[in-house]
């Protein structure tokens, strides 16, 4: 596999397989092969942001072994939600089970999800979105391109916004108010994550993993400090720089702390303030050296004179020639029960 994904085509800059087989270690999915006709799947994992379909691919092959034994005439999506690299609908899947057949929702579909839950009598599933219909295309015309399609029974391609296609799922599912989990594991593969890290943590299962993959530790560290921000039950467990040469990855320190001297300053301003958790963690540290990162928020930030250019992202990460292939951080979250 890892052959014909570094030589497929792309359409935006791949996974590439060493750093793809990191990423799902990071899952620790150990799926049984199981009897079909068991109901909606147990294990969903969604994707958001699709690529040209690298890791969807090694996704799908994580979990291909739950799905071995699903019986051919189980009942599934739609079937006219199949479409062909020009969006029209495809007959070229008939050789592949009605009830495994993938399904790429159109955006005016939105409102009406294609994908039904409770028809679905697969044991895994991996749900891959995008906002871009031909990245979908591509990915799912690559994935048919593998060994004759053997990962596409266990895919769902959806087109569109991450937090709208959640929402959708919600109702469609009929999902009470007091628990609307239904996704096992997430990993948000796109440029702001922490736009929707809230949104994704409100369906993600206790214990499930929530990963952000992005090429700059300062994505990273925008989710870390949206968690914070928010209050999000999510626990960081570990941040991973993957790149050349790193097997496993290499390990960084990200985390939101309140330095000693901002501190001593809230104590000032409010009296008989107690000694938390958080200032016992920031009470003597120093920046060991270049890879320990340390977030302060500052109140008072709108209140400068000095007039600042919003909408910038920074970029934070090591050269190694003219041209970056593969690498990247990733950080993994844990979702814990409040």
């Amino acid at each position: 596999m890892s052959d014909y994904v570094k030589l497929t085509p792309r359409s935006v800059t791949p996974v590439y397989p060493a750093d793809a087989t990191v990423v799902v270690s990071l899952l620790d999915l150990h799926p049984d092969s199981l009897e079909a006709g068991r109901g909606p799947p147990d294990l969903e994992i969604l994707e958001a942001g699709t690529g040209n379909g690298a890791l969807t691919m090694y996704l799908a092959r994580a979990i291909h072994a739950a799905n071995t034994a699903v019986h051919a005439e189980s009942s599934s999506p739609a079937e006219d939600s199949v479409f062909d690299d020009k969006g029209q609908n495809s007959n070229d899947t008939q050789h592949v089970p009605s009830s495994l057949r993938p399904s790429v929702e159109r955006p005016e579909a939105a409102s009406q999800p294609i994908y039904q839950h409770r028809r679905d009598h697969r044991n895994a599933v991996v749900h891959t979105i995008d906002v871009a219909l031909a990245h979908a295309q591509l990915a799912r015309k690559i994935v048919k391109g593998f060994r004759r399609g053997m990962y596409l029974k266990d895919i769902e391609f959806h087109i569109g916004d991450i937090s709208e296609w959640i929402n959708h799922q919600i109702t469609a599912r009929a999902l009470c108010a007091a628990d609307q989990t239904f996704l096992s594991h997430i990993i948000l593969d796109m440029p702001t994550p922490e736009v929707h890290v809230e949104k994704a943590a409100s369906v993600l299962h206790v214990n499930g993993s929530l990963l952000a993959f992005n090429p700059s530790v300062t994505q990273i560290m925008a989710v870390v400090e949206e968690v914070k921000r928010k209050y999000l039950p999510l626990q960081l467990e570990r941040v991973l720089e993957l790149g050349p040469n790193m097997s496993g990855g290499r390990d960084w320190d990200v985390r939101a702390v309140l330095p000693r001297a901002r501190m001593k300053a809230l104590r000032s301003e409010q009296e008989a303030l107690p000694v938390t958790q958080l200032e016992e963690q920031s009470r003597g540290e120093e920046l060991d050296d270049s890879r320990s990162v340390r977030l302060e928020r500052r109140d008072d930030e709108s209140s400068s004179e000095t007039p600042k250019v919003k909408g910038f992202d920074m970029i934070c990460r090591p050269k190694v020639g003219e041209r970056t292939t593969g690498g990247g951080f990733v950080g993994v979250w844990k979702k814990m029960k409040w």
